[in-house]
Order: C-alpha cells, then sequence, then structure tokens
C-alpha cells in the first residue's frame, strides 16, 4: 500500500514537465517566426541598394566584365573603351561610394550613389526593378545602366593618330565620341610629322545628363615647322610679286588703273621694297591652322601708260605701297601651305 501511495506524486510531475516543454517550444516558435519576419522584411527593404552596391564594388576594384554584366552594358563595334584591357588603363575611377534608402514613386525604385571619384564627388541615380521572388521577399536587379561618354577633339592637320586607352577609336570630323566606364582615358598620339607634334593627356568621361565637352589635344608647331611656315609664306610673297598685274589675287597689295580718259596701263612689274619679317605665332593650332602675320612691308609699282589717241607712252614708278598681311598655315602631304586672310578673317580669293 505504501508502495502505490507514493507513484501518483511523480506521474504529476512527468505531466507537468510535459506541458512546460510544449509552452517553451511555442515561445520559441513564436519568437523565431517574428524573427524570420522581421529579417525577412528587412532584406526585401536592402536588396535594392544590394545589386546597386555590387555594381559600384565591380568599377572599384576595376572589374569591368562584372560591372557590365551586372549594369545590362553591352559593347558593340565601337565601343573599344568598354573592355577590360581598356579600363584598366583609366585613372580617377570610382574609389568609395554611399548609398542612400531606396525609394519609390510611380511603380519607379531608385537608389541615390554619392560617388567620389578622383577629387570630385557627385551623385548618381540608379533604377532598379523586380526580377521574380515572392509577394513578401521580391528580387530585384539593375535597370540597364547608360555607360559614360568620353569625347576628343584632335586639332591639327589631317591625319592626326591617336588612341584612347590603348584602343584606336572612329574619329568623324576630327572627333572621336566613346561610351566608356567611369574614368580618366589616356590619350596618346602618334608623332607623324617634325614639323608638328600633338602632346599626350587624359580624357575624362561625363556621366549621363551632365555637360559633355570633349577634350581638347591641339597640335603644337616645332621649331622646323616655323621654319618651313616661313619658307612658304615668302614664296607666297614672291609669286605675288612675280605677277604683272595692278590687284594680284590673294595677295596683299594693288594699284589703282589711271582713271584718266583714253589713258591705259600695261607691263606692270613690282619692286620690294621692304619685305616684312614673318612671325609664326607658336602656340597651339586654331581654327585651321597656325596664325602667321606680316608687318611694314612696302613695294612699288612700274608700269607703261598709253595714250589710245596717239600711241604715246611713258613708263612711271608709283611711290612706296605699304602692305601687311596675315593668314595660316598647316601641313600637307607637299609640306607647308600658307592661306592669308582678309582683315575680317575669311580666306582671300
Amino acid at each position: 500500500m505504501s508502495i502505490g501511495s507514493e507513484g501518483a506524486p511523480v506521474r504529476r510531475m512527468r505531466v507537468r514537465w510535459y506541458w512546460w516543454v510544449l509552452g517553451f517550444a511555442a515561445v520559441l516558435s513564436t519568437a523565431a517566426g517574428a524573427f524570420f519576419s522581421a529579417s525577412t522584411v528587412a532584406a526585401a527593404q536592402n536588396m535594392p541598394r544590394t545589386v546597386v552596391a555590387r555594381y559600384l564594388d565591380a568599377l572599384v576594384h576595376g572589374n569591368a566584365r562584372e560591372a557590365m554584366a551586372l549594369g545590362g552594358i553591352h559593347a558593340g563595334k565601337g565601343d573599344v573603351l568598354l573592355d577590360q584591357k581598356a579600363y584598366a588603363t583609366a585613372t580617377d575611377r570610382i574609389a568609395s561610394y554611399t548609398l542612400s534608402s531606396p525609394v519609390t514613386r510611380k511603380g519607379v525604385t531608385t537608389v541615390v550613389a554619392t560617388v567620389q571619384q578622383g577629387d570630385r564627388p557627385y551623385q548618381r541615380s540608379f533604377r532598379v526593378v523586380r526580377a521574380g521572388g515572392l509577394p513578401f521577399l521580391p528580387l530585384w536587379k539593375l535597370a540597364p545602366v547608360t555607360p559614360d561618354t568620353v569625347e576628343v577633339e584632335a586639332d591639327g592637320p589631317s591625319g592626326l593618330v591617336f588612341t584612347v586607352g590603348g584602343k584606336t577609336p572612329k574619329v568623324e570630323d576630327r572627333i572621336a565620341k566613346l561610351r566608356a566606364l567611369p574614368g580618366s582615358y589616356p590619350v596618346e598620339f602618334a608623332r607623324a610629322s617634325g614639323d608638328y607634334s600633338v602632346k599626350s593627356g587624359v580624357a575624362v568621361s561625363h556621366g549621363v545628363g551632365s555637360v559633355i565637352t570633349p577634350t581638347v589635344f591641339a597640335a603644337e608647331i616645332s621649331d622646323s615647322g616655323a621654319a618651313a611656315a616661313k619658307a612658304a609664306v615668302e614664296s607666297w610673297l614672291d609669286t605675288c610679286l612675280a605677277t604683272q598685274e595692278s590687284a594680284p589675287a590673294n595677295c596683299p597689295f594693288y594699284v589703282q588703273a589711271p582713271v584718266t580718259p583714253g589713258v591705259q596701263m600695261s607691263d606692270i612689274h613690282w619692286s620690294l621694297v621692304t619685305r616684312p619679317e614673318v612671325d609664326v605665332l607658336y602656340g597651339a593650332w586654331y581654327d585651321g591652322g597656325w596664325d602667321v602675320q606680316g608687318r611694314n612691308g612696302s613695294v612699288t609699282a612700274t608700269a607703261t601708260l598709253t595714250r589710245t589717241s596717239d600711241g604715246a607712252s611713258a613708263q612711271v614708278t608709283t611711290e612706296e605701297i605699304p602692305f601687311q598681311y596675315s593668314g595660316t598655315v598647316t601641313f600637307t602631304g607637299d609640306g607647308a601651305v600658307f592661306t592669308p586672310l582678309f582683315d575680317d578673317g575669311s580666306a582671300q580669293g
């Protein structure tokens, strides 16, 4: 009897422990569910920032292929800078960034990044779109990213050859316009002549929405080029002096025919009194060539005047006629070519 009477409390104790275990398990399930729910919401909210961060991280680490894949950027035939090798040559690439929280307006979700590139910070907006997932946990991806633009303008004689990022671009009207990932790309010019050269440098990319101005590389004339330019000008002036016209075309001097009725002028000869010093304005190519000018020149003209009524004639010589000129010099396959200009800047002809 005594043994049987002591067994009942033991069973009650076991029953109580069973309910305690069930209760504790229920509390754990509730807490885990709440934690999972909160984590799911947080992950869903941060996913747009994550996909933008992956794209920018690829740029920071110099991985052009990954960045282009994440940004939906596809290189076309002329996109010589959208290339891993070209991007490896770029300096002032994106070094760091911070991301704002995603913002959704009218069904469009964007993330704004504050980017540090070289010594300049700027903001850029990225659009993200849903790419499947669950209603409470959507997946996201970047909408196609518009690449930056690099423009290089080569000012100089025709035939200048250059590379951007180690690649030879297509050039139209002296300008190469290229899509590129953010950065500054090296520009190298081949030396085509001893008469002039173009210094190498860098061309900075411009983001979408910014004002795009070409990076201009202007040819500079050399000492030998300046000597050739002066020789071309002297040759032009000598050609003018050799004419037998009262107003030779493309020349800086002329003499008026007599206004007396019945008198004709013929056999005109020009004589140089003072030859102007040819001044080649050293510096960069501008608006079609290098500026050249000559000042304080003078000539005389000798001509025969004939009276038509009886054929009587006389030789006359003018007083000194002062002249000056200006123009531009460029170089072709035939050497230096001088083009004189009017005072208003238009070519003479």
